[in-house]
């Protein structure tokens, strides 16, 4: 049976390939595999971050809520990837300042924070891939902003299915009206009114807590 390393070392292997072969040594040293159950939170709003996981396996749904429980959708977290607002956190060892939660049993490599800084000056690929994970997440902020501040809400809702299909690989989703319309800051109503004429349109097919996109 193959040992927590070599499972950490193929992860690594499939889904870091730009690591260099120190660092991977290190991160199978140091790091600890960990399973997190569909629907069960990874991070929360005010938690203070202790913890880089390195997502291997699964998706992870990453979003703002404030104080009166409105939330707003940020962005998907997939296989190769990190969160870069946990990671900007870590290096302050500050606290979090989003919600993390996998849509399907997910699987990740964690490290403790202080590795972060340690490894930074230390491997040039760890150095990139921070400062990649930045970059990228700071464009699907952007997206984000320029979604609320100059997009319908039409619009905002056929790009929020277009990604939960893209990021569940099925073009049906199976999300209700309510979760839709928290995760969009708007209200069941007027997501149930839009879905109706996306309908109409033949662009989607709404029944019972499911949406199938057909274009």
């Amino acid at each position: 049976m193959m040992g927590a390393k070599g499972e950490i070392g193929n992860y690594l292997k499939e889904h870091f390939p730009d690591f260099e072969s120190a660092l991977v040594e290190e991160i199978k040293n140091e790091g600890e595999l960990i399973l997190f159950p569909a629907d069960e939170l990874i991070m929360d709003i005010g938690q203070k971050v202790e913890q880089i996981p390195l997502i291997v396996n699964g998706i992870v749904k990453v979003f703002r809520e404030d104080e009166d429980d409105h939330e707003i959708f940020l962005y998907y977290l997939h296989p190769g990837e990190a969160c870069a607002i946990t990671l900007i956190c870590s290096a302050r060892e500050g606290y979090s300042k989003i919600k993390a939660i996998p849509v399907e049993d997910t699987t990740a490599i964690v490290l403790n924070i202080s590795k972060l800084d340690e490894w930074m000056p230390k491997y040039k690929s760890w150095y990139y891939f921070v400062m990649d994970s930045y970059q990228d997440r700071f464009e699907e902020l952007l997206k984000v902003v320029d979604a609320v501040a100059f997009r319908q809400m039409d619009q905002r809702l056929i790009e929020y299915l277009n990604k939960t299909a893209k990021a569940n690989k099925s073009r049906i989703i199976n999300e209700t009206q309510s979760q839709i319309a928290l995760e969009l800051n708007s209200s069941r109503e007027v997501i149930g009114r839009l879905l109706k004429k996306l309908e109409q349109q033949g662009k989607v097919k709404v029944s019972r807590n499911q949406i199938a996109l057909l274009k």
